[in-house]
């Protein structure tokens, strides 16, 4: 398990064994801060919630996510639910 994931030249080869999460680079629903410096902000797509099919649901919350993107937290919680069969 990884919290990001950077090995372009493998990732078929990892993705089979491996699955990441994103608590550091993945960006908050709506303006897409990442709640930390390293990343600063990404582009949220609400369409894809900003995960693919390899990642873990990641949900980071900033400043603003709970007041002004509560529909989408609960869509990348209910996405989370629905990947681990609940």
């Amino acid at each position: 398990m990884y919290h990001s994931f950077g090995q372009t030249l493998i990732a078929n080869r990892l993705q089979q064994h491996a699955r990441f999460f994103q608590h550091l680079s993945h960006p908050a629903p709506g303006r897409g801060s990442t709640g930390v410096h390293e990343a600063g902000f990404g582009r949220w797509n609400p369409r894809t919630l900003s995960l693919t099919e390899q990642t873990i649901p990641t949900l980071n919350v900033v400043d603003d996510t709970f007041d002004t993107y509560r529909n989408e937290m609960d869509t990348v919680i209910s996405e989370a639910k629905k990947r681990a069969g609940l």
